[in-house]
């Protein structure tokens, strides 16, 4: 096993741990319950209240990367869910958690990672990964923490 893996692109052996890959999951969101396509999905769709039209163009944007991208637009910008900001690392950790939670075979999967060091390393991601060289990589830190707790 190797004592790093770091993860990003759509292929390969560990991009099942990106937030990107399409494992769905099930969320209450505003009272109702929601099927994300991903936690990237989920993510992004939480910077909306979901009774705002955005929140549902998210939901069903079939790929991940796109969902990302459209919260970027200046339309995407304004009007956001309130504490959306201070609270987005754990909006983060909730999807995350419920991505293994709900799809035991990926967390199976996350299992046998062992004890390496998981690092989300993608040149442009620096506030969740590792970018280049720098950045907290807190979506590695919290797999590591979800693993530890899957593997009691």
């Amino acid at each position: 096993m190797p004592k790093e893996i770091r993860f990003c692109t759509p292929t390969g052996k560990y991009w099942f741990l990106s937030p990107l890959a399409k494992f769905p999951i099930k969320m209450s969101v505003d009272g109702d319950i929601y099927v994300f396509p991903s936690v990237e999905h989920y993510y992004q769709a939480m910077k909306f209240y979901a009774n705002d039209e955005r929140f549902n163009n998210i939901l069903n944007l079939e790929n991940a990367d796109d969902a990302r991208l459209i919260t970027k637009t200046p339309e995407y910008k304004i009007n956001r869910r309130k504490n959306f900001d201070e609270n987005k690392f754990d909006i983060m950790e909730d999807g995350l958690r419920a991505k293994f939670s709900q799809n035991p075979d990926v967390a199976e999967m996350l299992k046998q990672t062992g004890e390496a060091i998981l690092i989300k390393s993608c040149p442009v991601c620096y506030k969740c990964g590792f970018g280049i060289g720098s950045g907290t990589n807190r979506i590695g830190n919290i797999l590591m923490k979800i693993r530890k707790e899957l593997q009691k």
